[in-house]
């Protein structure tokens, strides 16, 4: 299961993080997003040594969307040291392959 972020203040703590965090800008309407739920756990248990993984509700949490300039949904973004160092942001669909290729782009930009 992964963790939500709740605030600001605690997206502002996790970039800053020495460990790359990766932020999915989800939400439960959206059929994209549902599709990745059931495939992401599996991602988050094979590249858990890499990266903490969080998620962004955008309807609760507009400030932290618009501080990572995303628009759409479903969307990546992998932070390190308070610094943007992959992105995969939009609405298109995403396949495991592509999820699993960002964060291999992610592991190399660190």
């Amino acid at each position: 299961m992964m963790n939500h972020i709740q605030s600001k203040e605690q997206y502002t703590e996790l970039i800053a993080n020495k460990k790359a965090t990766v932020l999915f800008f989800s939400a439960d309407w959206c059929p994209d997003c549902n599709f990745i739920d059931g495939f992401f756990d599996e991602i988050m248990e094979k590249n858990k040594e890499d990266f903490d993984f969080y998620k962004v509700n955008p309807d609760t949490q507009q400030e932290v969307c618009a501080a990572a300039n995303v628009m759409g949904i479903p969307s990546f973004v992998t932070y390190q040291n308070s610094t943007i160092i992959a992105d995969m942001v939009g609405n298109d669909s995403r396949t495991k392959e592509e999820i699993e290729a960002f964060l291999e782009r992610s592991k190399v930009a660190k």
